[in-house]
């Protein structure tokens, strides 16, 4: 069994009522995820992907989940289970949103608090993945309960649904807790950076004005689109027209995560699923490195 460490692993003690069914699901989830590392590296972009696509900055001016509806933010949930269930390549249960391993599963989701998951009353006793995030502090949390009544508050709301106690969350079993994900582009540069990058010229000039500004920042293709602001704007990054024929006579590299995992491992990068990079080497064996790879001139 692996130890706490600093993604907040924290399984429920042997003796535990539910240890033997949540270290089942746990290990039907990672397998499925194809392993702990692939799990915790597609985990810093799952998030990310879901929120910017809800916000979609291309077509709607808009930048952070403060900005968006009341009723988009209740479809995050949604959003959520539908990119979880083809993460994982896993069906639809018959009553609730997955069957992984045999068993159905249902998917809780919050972005407020600690304990913010409505249980519905077809949950209720069972297995349950319960997702949280807190986009100001780009943290996220994947916990693995069984919905037992006496783990659940007693008052219900209109939908009849109900949430878990304070002494219920004890009953969680965290596969992570408070794990850093790739945070929201947008809040990492202020206004007149953002402004300096969307008046450097056409599609692929602000692209290359983003990564040569925001070096060893995620980006995802999603905040390419928006910069990019044409139909095909995965073209303006590539050579031949795009960001890496300005970028890469300065020694900047933009790197990406599908097709340059082991070179970005190498370089001790964090990154997601389906993320950008740019990097400027920092030595000799480096700058060797990115040019043996046709990233830099």
């Amino acid at each position: 069994m692996r130890a706490i460490g600093s993604s907040g692993y924290q399984p429920l003690p042997a003796n535990h009522i539910d240890f033997a069914d949540l270290k089942k699901l746990e290990s039907d989830l990672l397998s499925a995820a194809g392993g702990l590392e692939l799990f915790e590296e597609k985990l810093r972009s799952f998030f990310r992907s879901a929120i910017d696509e809800v916000i979609d900055t291309a077509r709607t001016g808009r930048f952070f989940l403060a900005d968006l509806e009341k009723t988009e933010k209740t479809y995050l949930g949604t959003k959520f289970e539908m990119l979880l269930r083809d993460w994982l390549q896993v069906p639809r249960g018959v009553t609730l949103d997955l069957l992984i391993g045999g068993e159905e599963v249902d998917v809780k989701s919050t972005t407020i608090g600690k304990s913010g998951w409505m249980i519905p009353r077809e949950a209720i006793d069972q297995l349950c993945i319960l997702l949280r995030v807190n986009e100001k502090r780009s943290q996220c949390a994947v916990g693995l309960v069984r919905a037992r009544t006496p783990y659940l508050r007693l008052g219900k709301n209109q939908d009849k649904k109900t949430s878990l106690s304070a002494e219920g969350t004890q009953n969680i079993w965290w596969v992570v807790e408070d794990f850093p994900y790739t945070p929201n582009f947008w809040s990492l540069i202020d206004k007149s950076l953002r402004e300096k990058i969307m008046a450097s010229g056409g599609g692929s000039r602000r692209i290359a004005a983003m990564f040569e500004q925001c070096l060893e920042t995620p980006v995802s293709r999603v905040v390419i689109a928006s910069i990019g602001a044409q139909d095909d704007f995965m073209r303006r990054i590539r050579r031949g027209g795009g960001a890496r024929d300005f970028l890469a006579p300065k020694g900047i590299a933009i790197l990406y995560s599908e097709n340059d995992r082991e070179l970005m491992r190498s370089l001790g990068m964090k990154f997601g699923k389906r993320e950008f990079v740019s990097y400027r080497s920092k030595n000799i064996e480096e700058a060797a490195l990115l040019r043996a790879s046709k990233h830099i001139d």
